[in-house]
């Protein structure tokens, strides 16, 4: 086996999107979003046979301390065939990162690969756990079954909820640059309502503006008597579209507009050929879990409420190239870096 560096969008979007609900956070693009932000970025492939294996897109997040570090945001992929070979493919993919000098300019570096705790029981020695930074579990709807199969495996207050914002006037309609301001505005009132600490505004226009011309970034609205209730951000990549931030209003909360929506992003993306709609993080189904986080029961009963199969995943892992500096930080850190 050999690490490669791919260089050409056609061949690496080829070994991302090989892999059943290809995450968007490898693509091409969000590599050269990330880039537009100033991050370097390595397209990082494993060959064997005269084919990638494995693809690992590793973003350098520069710090004023140490150099930074790097980060395979939901990577590396691993192609099928070969997730039974999970744990030998990371620890050989990076220790030839670390022997080829691409993780240099960091003191540690982290990956979230997909895979379940069940393929992935042990990581590679040297890997510490973290804290998850992509959700460590999600919930993932099959769009290749009928609209009738999706509504009858959701929960019966969901199906009554959507069915009552239609008859309350809801209407969906997928949005464009001139509605970021409205979907920016809900977002703030939505963090202020539940207590998180909402993205950059900037962040959000920039994220919309780099990939909606690319075809990756889509707003979709929920409207009723000339207003805008909710709102969601859309990724969509091979054949999944995630559900990626959404926003909803205080106001007329009654009609149940986010249930419009979602249905909505179902109906459209199964009619688009998508074959998953990726709700983007709930909690672990076992509360002792270290990604469990008590402020998510509310939307991960809201998700679920949608039908689906549960996702989880092995979770972050970190390999600090200083293990003291790393633990010193660590200590001394309480916010995500």
């Amino acid at each position: 086996m050999k690490l490669v560096e791919v260089t050409q969008q056609k061949d690496w979007d080829r070994a991302v999107s090989s892999v059943p609900h290809a995450p968007f956070t490898q693509s091409w693009d969000w590599g050269e979003f990330r880039v537009s932000l100033g991050q370097p970025v390595h397209r990082l492939a494993l060959e064997h046979g005269g084919r990638h294996i494995a693809a690992g897109q590793i973003i350098h997040y520069p710090k004023r301390f140490f150099g930074g570090y790097w980060y395979a945001p939901r990577g590396p992929v691993i192609a099928n065939d070969h997730a039974s070979e999970a744990s030998e493919i990371l620890r050989e993919f990076t220790r030839l990162i670390r022997l080829q000098g691409y993780a240099e300019r960091g003191f540690f570096l982290r990956i979230e690969p997909p895979l379940s705790t069940a393929v992935l029981p042990l990581l590679p020695e040297g890997f510490v756990r973290a804290q998850a930074y992509m959700p460590a579990s999600t919930l993932v709807v099959d769009l290749m079954k009928s609209e009738d199969a999706l509504l009858s495996a959701m929960h019966e207050k969901t199906r009554y909820n959507i069915r009552l914002a239609s008859k309350k006037g809801v209407t969906v309609r997928e949005g464009s640059e001139r509605d970021l301001d409205v979907f920016l505005r809900l977002h703030e009132e939505t963090a202020a309502r539940d207590q998180f600490r909402p993205l950059s505004s900037e962040y959000l226009r920039e994220t919309f503006r780099f990939l909606h011309p690319r075809g990756m970034a889509h707003l979709r609205l929920a409207e009723c008597g000339g207003h805008t209730l909710a709102a969601s951000m859309e990724i969509r990549y091979a054949d999944t579209v995630t559900y990626l931030h959404g926003a909803s209003s205080s106001s007329q909360r009654n009609i149940m507009a986010p249930y419009a929506l979602h249905w909505e992003a179902i109906r459209a993306a199964r009619a688009s050929g998508i074959l998953f709609y990726d709700f983007h993080g709930i909690n672990p189904s076992d509360a002792a879990s270290p990604y469990y986080k008590t402020a998510w029961e509310g939307i991960t009963r809201f998700k679920l409420g949608f039908g689906g199969e549960r996702v989880e995943y092995t979770g972050t892992w970190e390999l600090p190239r200083r293990p003291f500096a790393y633990r010193i930080l660590r200590i001394l850190s309480r916010t995500h870096l």
